[in-house]
């Protein structure tokens, strides 16, 4: 979850309670119903716009989910602001409109703008976490993320050529690293934060989905050309197996996001601040699947019910823990974070969340 807010009066920095650890109230507070109005006004002036308005959409949106987590009775902020976003979203859609041109009509511009998207990498890593850590707040202090693009490129391409020359089998390793630099590089009034998972927990999870998937899409497919031939003609029995193997997928992405999720969490510190995460891959599964359905039945009309129902149960099996008190973080100087890193990112798909 990233959160971030305005710099407020710096609060005097003091010694962690004696008493032990104590749970802050989480709350989320979101409704589906509310946020309809907000995304069925988005979308409509997003089109009438030609998608001008995405960037206030944008903020509109998040302003609401933010202003809807409630910790210790306080709600996060987000304090991005549509013209810049939009600055920033246009200078994503150019480059991804030079992306698409060099992958369909001149191919042969492919290797300069690989080159290109391998140097800018680092940068939109760096930048949209600083523009999202910079934006978003609490108790009136931004968040902040101090990391800078040649560290950035070592996270990002030294494990990844030991992922190479290992056959993928670093991929955990990896993955491992670039967490632990996103926790590491993000701080909040003054603390920084603190990241304790190892790349062989990371290993153990991957290695497991991995296996799973493999033997449920073997024996499936076993199953189904064991039956299929005689009862199914060859475009049938294709299908079929597109769906097992779509399904199997599926299942192994619910166990994924939901056990690194744990993982990263419940690793990571903040000053006084302790993370405890408890996401369950079923009912993860249930929820991407019944929500799938629901969108597709409606029409699409169902889009905020699934989304607030997610972001419910999110922040439900999410908790909060200190040893001492709030008045512990104090706060430091803001500055400016360019949007286009960020809206590049999110063009790209690029997740940089923790």
């Amino acid at each position: 979850m990233n959160v971030l807010a305005p710099v407020g009066t710096p609060i005097a920095n003091t010694a962690p309670d004696s008493n032990g650890p104590r749970e802050l109230a989480l709350r989320y507070t979101g409704s589906a119903a509310e946020y309809f109005r907000i995304w069925i006004v988005n979308v409509c002036l997003t089109l009438l716009t030609l998608g001008i308005f995405s960037a206030w959409a944008k903020v509109r949106k998040k302003r609401y989910f933010y202003s809807h987590v409630v910790l210790d009775g306080t709600p996060f902020q987000y304090l991005g602001q549509p013209i810049p976003i939009l600055k920033g979203r246009l200078i994503a859609v150019a480059v991804l409109g030079v992306w698409y041109f060099a992958t369909h009509i001149m191919v042969e511009l492919m290797p300069i703008v690989l080159i290109a998207a391998f140097i800018l990498a680092p940068w939109v890593l760096v930048r949209s976490a600083a523009f999202n850590a910079r934006y978003s707040a609490f108790r009136n202090m931004t968040f902040h993320f101090g990391g800078t693009y040649w560290s950035a490129v070592k996270v990002l391409y030294g494990w990844a050529i030991v992922t190479l020359f290992t056959f993928g089998l670093a991929f955990a390793w990896w993955q491992q690293r670039i967490r632990r630099y996103m926790v590491n590089r993000s701080g909040y009034g003054g603390a920084s934060g603190e990241f304790a998972a190892r790349g062989g927990q990371f290993f153990k999870i991957y290695f497991i989905a991995g296996l799973a998937t493999s033997v449920g899409v073997g024996v499936a497919i076993g199953l189904a050309a064991g039956i299929g031939f005689s009862r199914f003609d060859k475009s049938s029995f294709v299908v079929v197996i597109m769906i097992v193997t779509y399904s199997v997928y599926v299942i192994a992405y619910a166990f994924v996001r939901a056990r690194i999720t744990n993982l990263v969490w419940n690793n990571s510190q903040l000053g006084p601040l302790r993370f405890q995460s408890s996401l369950k891959a079923r009912a993860l599964l249930g929820l991407y699947v019944t929500n799938a359905v629901a969108i597709l039945v409606s029409a699409g009309l169902l889009i905020p019910w699934a989304t607030i129902r997610t972001q419910k149960y999110r922040v439900e099996q999410f908790a909060v823990s200190i040893d001492g008190n709030l008045a512990y973080f104090e706060g430091s100087g803001a500055s400016t974070v360019q949007a286009a890193g960020a809206e590049v990112g999110d063009l790209m798909d690029f997740d940089l969340s923790i």
